[in-house]
C-alpha cells in the first residue's frame, strides 16, 4: 500500500528545519542542495515544495511570524492588565532571546540581498502584524505601539551586540511605566 503523506505537515516541518539552517549560516550562504541535504530529501522533492530558495525563506518567515504571534497571544492573554502583559512579554522575549535574535539577523541578512521593493512589502506586512498585536495586547493606539515595536527591535539588537549593556527586565519595567503614562494621557484627552 502506498505511503500517505500529509503535504502540509511535511512542508511545515521542512520550513522549521530550514529556520535552523538559515539561522546557522544566513540566507546567502545556503544553497538549495544544502537545504535538501539538511532536510534529507532529494533536490527534486525540495523543488516540488519550493520553487526557489527565496520562496522557502519567505514561507518560513511568514510561518515563523504567524506562529510567534499565536504563541505570544496565548502567553499574554492569561494576564489581566496591559501592564502585566507588557512585563510578561519581556519574560517571553528574555526566555527566547536567541530565537528573536535569529529572526532579526535573518531579516537583516535577507533584506540586504533581495530586491528592495519585494522585501519591503514582506517586512512591512510582518511589522504591521506585530504592531497590531502590540496595540491589542497593551491597549494603545497603533502610533504608540509602533514606537514600542521599534524599541523591541532595538532591545533585541542591543542584547545581541552587548548582552551586559542593558537589563531587559529593567527596560520592560521602564517602558511599562511610559506606557501607563501614555494610556493615562489618552484617557484624560478623551474625557
Amino acid at each position: 500500500m502506498p505511503k500517505i503523506v500529509d503535504h502540509d505537515q511535511h512542508r511545515e516541518q521542512m520550513i522549521l528545519d530550514c529556520f535552523e539552517l538559515f539561522s546557522k549560516k544566513g540566507f546567502n550562504n545556503v544553497t538549495m542542495r544544502e537545504i535538501a541535504a539538511e532536510l534529507q530529501v532529494s533536490t527534486g522533492a525540495l523543488y516540488h515544495y519550493f520553487p526557489t530558495k527565496q520562496s522557502i525563506f519567505e514561507q518560513m518567515m511568514t510561518y515563523v511570524v504567524d506562529k510567534d504571534l499565536i504563541r505570544l497571544r496565548e502567553r499574554l492573554n492569561s494576564t489581566e492588565s496591559p501592564e502585566e502583559r507588557m512585563i510578561q512579554a519581556g519574560v517571553v522575549i528574555e526566555n527566547d532571546k536567541e530565537y528573536y535574535q535569529n529572526i532579526l539577523l535573518l531579516a537583516l541578512d535577507y533584506f540586504r540581498q533581495q530586491p528592495e521593493s519585494e522585501t519591503k512589502v514582506m517586512f512591512k506586512a510582518f511589522a504591521r502584524h506585530y504592531v497590531e498585536a502590540i496595540s491589542y495586547q497593551i491597549d494603545l493606539p497603533e502610533k504608540y505601539s509602533t514606537i514600542i515595536f521599534c524599541w523591541l527591535i532595538g532591545l533585541v539588537y542591543a542584547d545581541l551586540l552587548s548582552p551586559t549593556l542593558i537589563s531587559g527586565k529593567d527596560q520592560f519595567e521602564t517602558v511599562t511605566e511610559i506606557m501607563r503614562a501614555m494610556r493615562m494621557k489618552i484617557s484624560t484627552e478623551s474625557s
